[in-house]
């Protein structure tokens, strides 16, 4: 049983850190798009470029 219960303590962990690796890089991304976005607002010849 302990086997069993280290896998799964290992498969929880790496779970867990694949879930706050997606949601930083989602934060990041977001965040590029939002910054892009802020600048072709403020600059209309850039984005008609």
């Amino acid at each position: 049983m302990t086997k069993n219960n280290k896998a799964a303590g290992n498969i929880i962990v790496l779970a867990i850190v694949g879930l706050t690796v997606v949601n930083s890089t989602f934060v990041i991304l977001s965040g590029i798009c939002t910054n892009l976005g802020l600048t072709f607002c403020k600059c209309p010849t850039i984005a008609n470029a």
